[in-house]
């Protein structure tokens, strides 16, 4: 099984914890981690390297791309690391002759709790590659030229067709993509794909990539909240929910990640657990720098009657978010 992760030094460390979760929990297969690194200290490269050897799998180090020279543009990526980008460059990462078929991309802040090995056999020949849906509404699709119906997909797990990848030159794609929106995107590499080829990837299961909101929100409540033109059905849902095989920490108002001081999370516990597994065992929890504003915007959604709360958050995350962003992009 070939993977690939994306980090700077900041997040070698939680990196290094979703890959040991790989690597426990899919015995099945050799493993070779193609590791993109964005100036990842000496130390911690150390560390990953031989945690993976060790467990009997083979990894490569890939220098992050310089993407920014490549582009043109100056890219705007707010709180994300230029990495995140890095999965759309595989013609740059992999060569234009590359003959690996399938690449299992990973977002570090993921957990694996079940085995990758029926993702990994899907046959994806006749698609760019395979994904999961992400709960969004129909004005975060229009602000990247999206249609409702057109999919929208979290591109923290993305299983990719590297050699129709590559023999497209999808890479060219996203790089006019970026340029078209002057290196501003929402959601940096996740509104790039899916404002060009989000309808060319096969629909998963969402097991595959169960981000934080499912367990945030009920079924019933994501729907007033996210307000998608269509997703997957409550019994979908429901059945990830309780047998996920990739927890994704994505950021939420109401959770702290894992790796963070307090989280309640249904995973953290697991989380800690595997991080002592890991060359960085035995850390102390790091302090989330904006804890003081999160617990404001926490206590104040609690204090609401739930009910009312979901539809005035949904209200916000529909409508305010991505006019506030387009307000930004004009005035940069």
């Amino acid at each position: 099984m070939n993977v690939m992760y994306a980090a700077d030094d900041n997040y070698a460390e939680i990196m290094g914890v979703s890959i040991k979760s790989m690597m426990q929990t899919n015995k099945w297969c050799k493993i070779h981690f193609y590791l993109v690194e964005d100036n990842i200290s000496r130390s911690n490269k150390d560390k990953l390297e031989r945690m993976i050897i060790q467990d009997g799998n083979e990894v490569t180090f890939i220098s992050k791309p310089d993407i920014r020279k490549m582009l043109g543009v100056e890219l705007k990526t707010l709180r994300w690391s230029d990495s995140a980008y890095s999965r759309l460059f595989l013609e740059e990462l992999f060569g234009k002759e590359y003959t690996m078929e399938k690449l299992l991309y990973m977002d570090c802040d993921t957990l694996i709790v079940d085995s990758l090995k029926d993702l990994w056999n899907m046959d994806v020949t006749d698609y760019i590659g395979a994904a999961c849906l992400e709960c969004m509404s129909n004005m975060h699709k229009w602000i990247i030229g999206a249609k409702p119906r057109d999919n929208y997909i979290n591109t923290g797990m993305l299983l990719l067709n590297v050699k129709r990848w590559i023999m497209e030159n999808i890479q060219d794609v996203e790089v006019e993509f970026i340029r078209k929106y002057c290196g501003r995107t929402e959601y940096v590499d996740q509104g790039v794909i899916n404002g060009t080829i989000s309808n060319r990837f096969m629909l998963v299961s969402p097991r595959y990539n169960l981000t934080t909101l499912a367990y945030d929100f009920t079924y019933d409540e994501m729907q007033i909240y996210r307000k998608p033109h269509f997703g997957y059905t409550k019994k979908e849902w429901e059945e990830a929910v309780k047998n996920p095989a990739v927890v994704h920490f994505t950021t939420s108002f109401l959770s702290v990640r894992p790796w963070f001081e307090g989280s309640e999370h249904p995973y953290a516990k697991l989380w800690k657990e595997m991080h002592d597994r890991t060359p960085w065992g035995g850390k102390s929890y790091r302090k989330l720098k904006n804890k003081k504003q999160q617990d404001k915007k926490r206590k104040m959604y609690m204090s609401i009657p739930r009910k009312i709360a979901v539809r005035m958050a949904g209200f916000l995350h529909a409508y305010v978010k991505p006019i506030l962003y387009i307000l930004l992009s004009i005035k940069s």
